[in-house]
C-alpha cells in the first residue's frame, strides 16, 4: 500500500512540474514575441507541445507565428492539433480558415467557415469570410451573397464593404467600387487595404490625383507596405504622362457599340435622362469594352478616322 501511495504522490509531483515547466515556457514566447524574437517564440511553444502535445493554445499560437511567416501549410497542421482538442473553438477555426485560403485552398476554407457560421449563425465576420473564399474560387455570386448577408448581420462591417469593393472593380465597374470602399473607410479609417483599393480604383479611372490621396492616406496608417508604395509610385508617374498627353490635345474615347440605330437612339434619350454613358455601356454594349464603360482609351488628334474623330 506504501509503495502504491508513494507511485501516486510522485506522479502527481512530476505532472505539477509539467505544468509550471509549460507556465515558464508560455511566459518566455510571450516575451520573445514583444521583442519581435519570433524564432526564439516558436522554440517554446514546439517546446511546450514536446511536454504535452494536447495543449491547444500552444498549437494555436504556433500556428500563427508560422502563418505570419508564410509558413501556412505548417500553420495549417498546428490549427488541426488544436482543434483536435477543441473543435468547436471559432477562434482558431478562423484561423485554419485564414491559412486555407492563403495556401490557395479555397474550397477547404468554404468548409471551415460554414462549420463556424453553424456554431454561430449570426456572426458577420464569418459571412465576410466566406465570401472571400468563394471569391477566391471563382464562385463569385455566392460571394456577393454572403458579403451582403455579413453586411445584414453588421451593418458596418468594414470589411464586407471592401470586398464588395473588391467584386465591383474585378467587374470592371470602379464607380461602384469607389463607393463601396469609402464606405469601407467611413467605418474604419484607418484601413490601410480600403485606401489602397481605393486608390486603385481611382487610377483605372485615370483620377490620378484622388489616387495618389488615397495612397497617401494608405501608408499613413501602415508606413510599411511595400504594394502601396510601389502604387503610389505608379500613379504620379502616370499623372505626369496624362498631363503631357492633355496639353498635346488627347482625347479621351467611350463608345457603346448596339446593332441598330433605333438602339443607338433610345440610349440617347437615356443619357439626356441623366443615365451615365458608363451605366448604360456595361448594359447594352456589344463591344468587349463594355466592362470598363465603354472606355477604349485616349487618343491624339489625327490618330482616328476623321469621321470618328
Amino acid at each position: 500500500m506504501r509503495l502504491i501511495s508513494y507511485c501516486l504522490l510522485s506522479f502527481i509531483f512530476l505532472m505539477g512540474c509539467t505544468e509550471r515547466q509549460i507556465r515558464v515556457h508560455f511566459e518566455n514566447a510571450a516575451q520573445y514575441q514583444a521583442r519581435g524574437q519570433i524564432d526564439s517564440a516558436v522554440a517554446e511553444y514546439r517546446t511546450i507541445l514536446s511536454l504535452n502535445p494536447n495543449t491547444s493554445d500552444a498549437a494555436n499560437a504556433l500556428g500563427i507565428l508560422l502563418a505570419q511567416q508564410g509558413q501556412h501549410s505548417q500553420a495549417i497542421n498546428y490549427y488541426h492539433q488544436a482543434l483536435a482538442q477543441e473543435p468547436n473553438r471559432i477562434e482558431i477555426l478562423f484561423n485554419l480558415g485564414t491559412a486555407l485560403v492563403a495556401a490557395e485552398r479555397p474550397d477547404s476554407a468554404v468548409t471551415v467557415y460554414q462549420k463556424i457560421i453553424a456554431l454561430d449563425p449570426k456572426n458577420s465576420e464569418a459571412h465576410n469570410s466566406l465570401g472571400a473564399a468563394y471569391a477566391i474560387g471563382g464562385q463569385l455570386d455566392n460571394a456577393l451573397k454572403n458579403y451582403q448577408k455579413a453586411l445584414s448581420l453588421d451593418a458596418q462591417n468594414a470589411g464586407a464593404y471592401n470586398n464588395i469593393g473588391l467584386l465591383n472593380a474585378y467587374q470592371g465597374d470602379f464607380q461602384n467600387a469607389v463607393s463601396y470602399y469609402q464606405k469601407a473607410i467611413q467605418y474604419r479609417p484607418n484601413f490601410a487595404d480600403a485606401h489602397n483599393n481605393l486608390g486603385s480604383a481611382y487610377a483605372e479611372m485615370e483620377q490620378f490625383e484622388k489616387a495618389i490621396t488615397s495612397f497617401e492616406q494608405a501608408l499613413v496608417h501602415n508606413p510599411n507596405y511595400p504594394l502601396v508604395r510601389n502604387n503610389l509610385s505608379i500613379a504620379k508617374t502616370l499623372l505626369t504622362e496624362k498631363r503631357h498627353r492633355q496639353a498635346a490635345g488627347e482625347m479621351r474615347v467611350r463608345h457603346i457599340v448596339v446593332p441598330s440605330e433605333t438602339e443607338a437612339q433610345n440610349l440617347i434619350a437615356q443619357l439626356q435622362t441623366g443615365t451615365t454613358f458608363e451605366t448604360l455601356a456595361r448594359q447594352y454594349s456589344r463591344d468587349p469594352s463594355n466592362r470598363f464603360g465603354g472606355d477604349i482609351g485616349g487618343f491624339l488628334p489625327g490618330t482616328l478616322m476623321p469621321e470618328f474623330e
